[in-house]
């Protein structure tokens, strides 16, 4: 018969929250990339909720929702001091991986235009031509980067992360690569794929040349953007606002650096009738069209301009995902931002320089040292990858050589145990037998704080190297 409102919201909030991961909005929640929900961003959801919008199909006479999105996406662009005209394509998401699905689609039907030399055949109405084959280049690329493949059929294994010889720029083993597709006897279409943020370590493809290479061999860029754009607001990083400008396709994420609620993605390209060319179809069911309504007078003429979400996305319907960002760009501006971002690369900073030469050093090893500040080594953004020593200081459970056959053990041990404290949770990370990963993405890390959430990292990681060695 159905429960009273009452009871629902006990049961929720009594049983069912037990269940949930604690502290995953909180300041000390340093698993995958987890951004929290500012306040005004909260606010945006609650009334995204309360409104119900949905956002499809372009009406700017009954609902300002697909408006306001464009326009959001616009102060984005403005944030990370990217030309607006720069990206003519641009929709919203439920995260990156759909994001990046975009991206893939766009560069798919641009590379085998290429590839053919037939500037007007469509994938998407033809499908793939015979006699060639997508390769999907990429430096360090997230796994959402297969899952995209995967799902448009490109195929995981034509994903080739490209490695690169000691001291050998990114763009070198590119053009290498390459050269050696354009003289292979059968054709292939190429997408070059970079992180802005690598997952493991925070750190930023050297992407110097790759535009005009890309250029050159008719290769599609997509740069995943969605763990480090923010960093170009701070002045060691701005460099990357021009970097992120030359790409032909953009990934953001919202629920990340912004600090927006799940599920909100971002993404850009530079030519909209490509992207719309995939995605709006040639057919369209009546009550998804956009009706011609007549406009008063002050119309703003940019309002016209605004094509349906419907035929930027993948969804054909989804939330008003614009208002929460919209929420906290106008609440945070710049100056927030900026505070933000410094905030979390500090505390990751700190945390390392501890694990460097303060007391953490006797247990602990970073493995991320990749950039250099004021003539020291630093940890690459807001992340701080570690390990146990393997030394007679720490406890033997800890010790890749006590795991002769599984070293990895020792390092997911120690995640184990770090988290079984319930001061704070960390997330493995990708490295030679075993990592620990610390990704400082909550607005709430290090706020008004005085050091106390640092202090609390730092004791939690002290005490489990000095407590008594459990049983395995």
């Amino acid at each position: 018969d159905g429960l009273p409102l009452s009871q629902v919201t006990n049961h929720v909030l009594e049983e069912l929250s037990r269940g949930l991961a604690r502290g995953q909005s909180g300041p000390r929640y340093f698993g995958f990339v987890t951004g929290g929900a500012l306040p005004a961003a909260q606010c945006g959801d609650i009334l995204t909720t309360i409104y119900d919008q949905n956002v499809q199909v372009h009406l700017p006479t009954d609902t300002i929702s697909t408006a306001l999105e464009h326009r959001t996406l616009q102060l984005v662009l403005d944030l990370l001091s990217i030309p607006r005209a720069t990206f003519t394509g641009q929709s919203l998401s439920s995260g990156a991986t759909g994001s990046n699905i975009l991206g893939l689609l766009c560069g798919r039907d641009y590379a085998i235009r290429k590839a053919i030399g037939d500037a007007e055949y469509s994938v998407a109405d033809n499908g793939y031509p015979s006699g060639i084959t997508i390769k999907v280049l990429t430096d360090r690329h997230h796994a959402s980067i297969e899952k995209a493949a995967a799902i448009i059929g490109i195929g995981r294994k034509n994903v080739v992360s490209l490695v690169l010889a000691q001291s050998e720029r990114f763009v070198d083993c590119l053009e290498r690569q390459l050269e050696q597709y354009r003289t292979s006897p059968r054709k292939v279409a190429t997408i070059v794929t970079v992180s802005f943020g690598e997952v493991n370590t925070g750190d930023f493809t050297d992407i110097r040349g790759v535009r005009e290479v890309c250029d050159r061999y008719g290769a599609w860029l997509h740069i995943d953007a969605a763990f480090g754009a923010l960093a170009c607001l701070l002045p060691e990083y701005s460099h990357l606002s021009g970097q992120m400008a030359c790409a032909d396709s953009l990934t953001l994420d919202a629920h990340k650096s912004f600090n927006v609620p799940y599920a909100a993605g971002i993404f850009y390209t530079r030519e909209r009738a490509l992207l719309t060319s995939i995605l709006a179809g040639s057919t369209l069911p009546t009550y998804l069209a956009a009706a011609s309504q007549p406009r008063p007078e002050d119309f703003p003429e940019w309002v016209d301009t605004v094509a349906s979400p419907l035929h930027t996305n993948l969804e054909n319907s989804r939330r008003f995902i614009a208002l929460p960002l919209y929420c906290a760009l106008i609440n945070m501006g710049r100056k927030g931002y900026t505070e933000l971002m410094n905030r979390n690369i500090q505390f990751a900073r700190d945390l390392a320089a501890w694990m460097l030469s303060g007391q953490g050093e006797q247990w602990y090893e970073v493995l991320n040292l990749m950039e250099e500040v004021d003539g020291e080594k630093c940890v690459p953004l807001n992340v701080v990858l570690f390990r146990p020593r393997d030394t007679e200081d720490i406890p033997a459970i800890y010790r890749r050589s006590h795991y002769s056959s599984r070293p990895e053990r020792a390092s997911s041990t120690l995640i184990q145990d770090i988290n079984r404290t319930k001061g704070m949770y960390v997330s493995p990370g990708a490295y030679a037998f075993g990592a620990v990963r610390i990704a400082a993405s909550n607005w709430t890390t290090g706020l008004n704080d005085d050091g106390e959430d640092l202090k609390a990292v730092k004791k939690i990681l002290r005490n489990i190297m000095l407590q008594e060695p459990r049983l395995d």
